[in-house]
């Protein structure tokens, strides 16, 4: 099974698992022939990607980039700088410096 996005489908994919609406009502069942036009309908009702039948594509691993902790947090701080006197915002940026970096922010 692989997930793939639903602009896609073509003609004579395998739907793995059903598809449900965001209101959690069934638009398609498993197993059904899928088809470039029902990709486009799927879009249209918000769904993003679909589990067709195969095997799951192997990614190429992308390298790794560093980044130091310093510059992680200047370019937050510079992006967070004209709502830093607001707490919750000041609480998300130690959130997603410490995301970034595995570090406290200082």
């Amino acid at each position: 099974m692989k997930k793939i996005f639903v602009e896609k489908i073509e003609d004579g994919m395998t739907l793995a698992k059903d598809v449900c609406g965001s209101s959690g009502s069934a638009l398609l069942s498993k197993g059904i022939k899928l088809t470039q036009n029902m990709g486009r309908r799927l879009k249209n009702w918000g769904v993003t990607f679909v589990c067709i039948e195969g095997e799951e594509e192997h990614k190429e691993e992308k390298p790794v980039i560093e980044i130091q902790p310093e510059e992680v947090k200047e370019q937050l701080e510079t992006k967070f700088a004209d709502v830093m006197d607001n707490p919750t915002m000041k609480t998300l940026l130690r959130a997603v410096f410490t995301f970034k970096t595995h570090q406290n922010y200082d």
